[in-house]
C-alpha cells in the first residue's frame, strides 16, 4: 500500500514538472518573439538593393541590415531612406553633406566640394577615390553644380555617379532626415560578400 502512494506521488510530481516545463518554454518563446519584433521594428531592419546606382560598393539584389538605433546621419554614411512621390520605395544612397553645408560639383574635373560657406577651396575637396565609380572615367555632365543644404536635410548620391538618381535629380532632391530608415551596417547576402559596411 505504501508503494502505491509513492507511485501516485511520483506520478503527480512528474505531471507538475511537465506542465512547468511547457509553461517555461511557452514564456521563453513569447519573450523571444517580443524581442525579435522590437529588434526588427526599432533597431535592425533588412533592405534589398534595387538597381546599379551604388555600384561597385553595393550591387543589385544584395540584402542589407540597417540600424537606426541612436542614429544621426553623418557625411559618408550609406543610408536607406523612404522618399514619397515619384520613387515611393526605400532608397540606398551615400550621404554627401548634412544640413547647413554647401555642395559644389565640378563635373569637368571630377571634384566634389563640401563647405561651410559658398566659398570653395582645396580644403573643401572630398576624397572619393575609395568609392566613387565612373563608368567612363569621368562625369557624363559638364560645368558646375552648386547647392545649399538646409538644416534637417541631406544631400545624397549613389556611388555609381553616372547612373544614379539622387539629390541632383528633382525625382529625389534633398532628403528630409525624418525619412531616413537607418544606416547600412552589414551586407547579409550574397554570403560570399557577407560583412560589415564601412
Amino acid at each position: 500500500m505504501q508503494f502505491n502512494n509513492i507511485k501516485e506521488i511520483n506520478s503527480a510530481h512528474s505531471d507538475t514538472s511537465t506542465k512547468d516545463f511547457i509553461v517555461d518554454v511557452f514564456e521563453i518563446a513569447i519573450q523571444a518573439l517580443i524581442a525579435i519584433i522590437i529588434l526588427t521594428t526599432f533597431i535592425l531592419r533588412t533592405c534589398t538593393v534595387v538597381g546599379d546606382s551604388m555600384n561597385t560598393t553595393l550591387t543589385d539584389k544584395e540584402t542589407l541590415i540597417i540600424s537606426n538605433l541612436f542614429y544621426s546621419p553623418k557625411e559618408n554614411d550609406i543610408i536607406v531612406f523612404h522618399q514619397t512621390g515619384t520613387m515611393n520605395e526605400p532608397i540606398v544612397k551615400r550621404v554627401i553633406a548634412t544640413g547647413n553645408k554647401w555642395i559644389k560639383l565640378d563635373y569637368d574635373n571630377c571634384i566634389l566640394y563640401v563647405s561651410d560657406d559658398n566659398v570653395f577651396d582645396s580644403t573643401d575637396v572630398v576624397d572619393e577615390s575609395s568609392y566613387a565609380y565612373f563608368d567612363n572615367g569621368r562625369y557624363n555632365m559638364s560645368g558646375t553644380y552648386t547647392v545649399y543644404v538646409p538644416d534637417g536635410y541631406l544631400f545624397v548620391m549613389g556611388d555609381n555617379r553616372n547612373n544614379s538618381t539622387d539629390s541632383r535629380s528633382s525625382a529625389i532632391g534633398l532628403v528630409d532626415e525624418r525619412t531616413v530608415l537607418g544606416k547600412v551596417i552589414l551586407r547579409l547576402s550574397p554570403l560570399q560578400k557577407f560583412g560589415f559596411i564601412n
